[in-house]
C-alpha cells in the first residue's frame, strides 16, 4: 500500500506528511488550459502568520517520494471560526497583471509570445514560431494574458503554464501540423515543437480500465462550427506574405476558409492582412472550436507527474468511446484524509 505525503512551503510556515505545521485539512490544485492561472486551495487548522503575497511550493506523492505540483503567491485568505482557507495563484498571474503597448512588424507570432513572455518577468517553455505576421500590435486595454491568448486561438495553439512555471505557446493535438501549409517552416516547427516539448518536461502514460482507472466519463459531440471563413481589412493582398498591401474593391478573393460542414461561421480579424494569413488563421480558429467535441475525462490515484500538454492514452474501457489517445487540457490534484491523493485529468481526444 502507497501512502500518499505532501511538502507545503508558504512563507515562513512548512508543513509536511511528518509534522503537518498548521494542520493542513485539504489540498487542492487546479490547473487549466481554459483557465489563465493555475490556483492551489488549502485548508488549514490555523493561519500561522500566513499573508497576502507569500510564496507558495507544495509537492505531492507517496511514501516520501513528492514532485513539485505548484508554485505561486497567496492570492487571498479566508478565515472562519474553525479554520482559514488559503487561495494560491500561479507565475501565470504576471502576465494576467502586464499590460504593454508593442508593435510587431514582420515578426512571427513566437516571436511575439516570447516578448511578452519576457517582459511578463516569466521563462518560456515550448513556443512555436509559426507564420510571420506583417504587422501585430498589442496595447493596454488588455492584459499580455489576454493578447497571447486571443493570438493562441487564432493559430490553434495552447497557452498555458507547465508545473514548472515555464509558460507555453504551441500546437498540441490535431493543431501540430498547421504551420506547414508554407507557413512558419511547416513540418520542421512542428518536429522542434514536438521535440522542444520532451526536452522540457512533456511527456506520456496509459491508463487501462481494471488497472488504473477510479472513474471515467466521454463527452463525444459535433465540433462548435464546421466551417470558418476569415476576412481581414484592407490593405491586404493575395500574393504572399512578403508583398505590399494595397486597398483592394473586392475583399471576397482575400478571405481564408477551412472546413467544409456547417454552421459556419464568420470572422473579421484586422491581423488577417493577406490571403495567407487569413487561411491559417481560418484553420488555427476551426482547430480551436473542436478540440472540446470529443474528451474523456479520468479519474486515477495521485500523478504528480502528469502535466498540462502531456500525450495521455486510455484503453479497455467498456465503452469504446472512453478509449483514445490525446492530451491534457485540465488537471486538478485532491490530497485530504478521506479520498487520500487522487488525480482527476481531461483529455482532448485526437479526431477520429
Amino acid at each position: 500500500m502507497l501512502k500518499p505525503t505532501f511538502a507545503l512551503t508558504i512563507g515562513a510556515l512548512r508543513s509536511t506528511t511528518a509534522s503537518a505545521a498548521a494542520g493542513p485539512q485539504r489540498l487542492t490544485v487546479a490547473r487549466a488550459m481554459d483557465v489563465a492561472a493555475d490556483a492551489v486551495q488549502i485548508r488549514l487548522l490555523r493561519r500561522a502568520e500566513v499573508a497576502l503575497g507569500d510564496a507558495i511550493s507544495l509537492s505531492l506523492g507517496h511514501d516520501g517520494d513528492d514532485e513539485a505540483v505548484f508554485s505561486g503567491t497567496v492570492a487571498a485568505l479566508r478565515p472562519d471560526l474553525t479554520a482559514v482557507t488559503v487561495i494560491g495563484l500561479g507565475n501565470m498571474q504576471r502576465l494576467l497583471d502586464l499590460r504593454v503597448a508593442a508593435w510587431y512588424d514582420g515578426q512571427s507570432a513566437g516571436d511575439i509570445a516570447r516578448d511578452l513572455i519576457e517582459q511578463a518577468g516569466l521563462e518560456a517553455g515550448a513556443v512555436d514560431d509559426g507564420p510571420t505576421l506583417p504587422l501585430y500590435t498589442v496595447d493596454r486595454r488588455q492584459s499580455g494574458y489576454g493578447h497571447l491568448k486571443q493570438l493562441a486561438d487564432r493559430l490553434g495553439y495552447e497557452l498555458y503554464a507547465r508545473r514548472d512555471g515555464k509558460i507555453c505557446f504551441h500546437a498540441l493535438g490535431d493543431s501540430v501540423g498547421l504551420d506547414g501549409a508554407g507557413l512558419g517552416g511547416g513540418g520542421l516547427a512542428a518536429a522542434a515543437s514536438a521535440a522542444a516539448a520532451t526536452l522540457l518536461g512533456g511527456g506520456s502514460e496509459g491508463y487501462q480500465f481494471g488497472q488504473h482507472l477510479l472513474g471515467g466519463q466521454a463527452q463525444r459531440q459535433p465540433p462548435a462550427w464546421g466551417r470558418i471563413v476569415v476576412g481581414g481589412e484592407s490593405p491586404m493582398s493575395g500574393q504572399g506574405d512578403g508583398t505590399a498591401h494595397w486597398l483592394t474593391v473586392n475583399d471576397a478573393d482575400y478571405r481564408g476558409e477551412a472546413g467544409d460542414g456547417a454552421p459556419a461561421r464568420l470572422i473579421l480579424d484586422p491581423a488577417a492582412r493577406t490571403k495567407d494569413i487569413a487561411d491559417r488563421f481560418a484553420a488555427g480558429s476551426l482547430a480551436t472550436a473542436a478540440r472540446r467535441a470529443h474528451q474523456v475525462r479520468i479519474r486515477v490515484l495521485g500523478r504528480p507527474q502528469v502535466d498540462l500538454g502531456d500525450t495521455i492514452t486510455v484503453g479497455d474501457a467498456p465503452d469504446g468511446l472512453l478509449n483514445g489517445e490525446g492530451y491534457i487540457r485540465t488537471l486538478q490534484h485532491s490530497f485530504d484524509s478521506e479520498a487520500g491523493f487522487v488525480s482527476d485529468l481531461q483529455i482532448a481526444l485526437r479526431a477520429a
